[in-house]
């Protein structure tokens, strides 16, 4: 408005030469128009940039609250299936307990039925009179020669301390009293031919709630067994453990000799801390468990040979000792050996080694033991035959694999005799590359 009153009274021109007359006025006044266009132009662009940050913070917020939603259901997602695993284990281990305690209370019933024929028996816990007749003359016939085997056990052992035989009385009196050792004398024979059963012992530890911590190998005498009993106590209380996998993914328990030789096996469980947890319990009871000496009797019904052909192995060519080494579950190396028939048959594994000289230094041990004729053949509790290869002082070396029948273990010993002296020793691939 100013601006065209003053064109108005002065004219274009006299403002022009006012202007060239105040040159200092005109240019400051110029600059303050500048600084005013610029100051606008400024506001302008800040307002648009606020503007963008205020919608830039906008999206970051949106985004972390999905990113926070999303982390907080995949949390609930986990935690979820954590909780059904740990309800899945939890019932798995219910269902293993329930069914460790329905196989004791069936081990631990009653006989009510004669260990030959299997018919009921109320009177007589062993043997009914028709089979005790076939077996031993009659009923008082065997009672005696019962009678008697108990005396001849009493009498080898006068002299020597007497291990406790377990009784209520006993358990009150003995604070420390924690599980047992129950010893089994057990019968191999075939019931329907009637033939001369063989007998053999085992004991099994128990804990203080009768679950079985593990049953050892068989002996031949009554002695032996009470000897063996002191035998795993000594290397239990050495903590000679080692857990291994099993063929079926399940952990297990070995307890070895100061000589890394096999004693005996535990129970199979779904995890190693289960099993580590076992291991613990052995060595809690293995000490202060007292020995019961009222011998339990069990009957194995041997397998009923059949006139098939055994099975061929064409003597053309040698078989094979392959050593192989893995990772055990502790992380560490192992090594192990097997020896296979040329055929490509495995006739035995043996047990893990800490070192590759140490496998070498097994095959000779094996190798010795084979040719001094070191075998036993037994029948398993389950009903088949296995091989066992044992070294001059009839500690355990390896098991062969398992039979339906006798002959076939028989055979299978004839042929680890005919490969294991002349096979030649070979490695695999990997572990030949790793001990070069």
């Amino acid at each position: 408005m100013s601006y065209i009153l003053l064109n108005a009274k002065f004219g274009f021109g006299e403002i022009w030469k006012y202007s060239v007359e105040h040159i200092a006025f005109t240019l400051i006044l110029l600059a303050c128009v500048a600084l005013a266009f610029a100051a606008v132009i400024l506001l302008f662009f800040q307002k648009r940039k606020l503007e963008k940050q205020h919608k830039q913070a906008e999206e970051a917020a949106i985004f972390l609250q999905t990113m926070e939603a999303e982390q907080r259901a995949r949390e609930e997602a986990e935690a979820k299936q954590r909780a059904k695993e740990e309800a899945e284990r939890l019932a798995k281990e219910e269902k293993q307990k329930k069914l460790q305690e329905q196989e004791l209370a069936a081990e631990t019933a009653p006989k009510k039925v004669c260990l030959f024929c299997g018919k009921e028996n109320p009177e007589h816990t062993e043997f009914c009179e028709e089979c005790a007749g076939k077996k031993f003359g009659s009923l008082e016939e065997f009672e005696q020669k019962k009678a008697k085997r108990a005396k001849d056990r009493e009498e080898k052992q006068s002299g020597k301390k007497k291990t406790s035989t377990v009784t209520p009385e006993l358990v009150e009196k003995n604070t420390k009293y924690a599980g047992k050792w129950l010893l089994y004398r057990l019968y191999i024979g075939d019931m329907d031919s009637m033939e001369e059963t063989e007998e053999a012992y085992f004991f099994e530890l128990r804990a203080s709630n009768g679950e079985k911590l593990f049953a050892s190998e068989e002996y031949t005498s009554y002695n032996g067994a009470l000897k063996g009993i002191e035998t795993h106590k000594t290397n239990i209380a050495n903590g000679n453990f080692r857990v291994c996998l099993t063929k079926k993914g399940d952990y297990m328990f070995k307890l070895l000799t100061g000589k890394n030789t096999l004693l005996c096996t535990g129970e199979n469980y779904p995890t190693q801390a289960r099993c580590e947890s076992a291991i613990e319990s052995v060595k809690r009871f293995a000490q202060t468990a007292l020995v019961d000496e009222n011998l339990q009797e069990l009957l194995i019904q041997a397998p009923t040979e059949d006139s098939a052909p055994l099975p061929e192995i064409e003597n053309n060519g040698n078989g094979k000792w392959v050593i192989s080494s893995k990772t055990d579950i502790h992380g560490e190396k192992v090594f192990v050996f097997d020896l296979f028939a040329n055929n490509g048959e495995k006739l035995l594994s043996s047990e893990e080694y800490t070192s590759y000289i140490g496998a070498i230094n097994g095959i000779t041990t094996h190798k010795k033991n084979v040719d001094s004729g070191n075998f036993r053949i037994s029948l398993t509790k389950r009903g088949d035959y296995v091989f066992k290869l044992l070294n001059g002082n009839g500690q355990l070396l390896c098991l062969g694999e398992h039979y339906k029948t006798k002959r076939l273990c028989q055979n299978a010993v004839e042929s680890v005799k005919r490969f294991a002296l002349s096979s030649p020793v070979l490695t695999d691939a990997k572990t030949a590359e790793e001990n070069k």
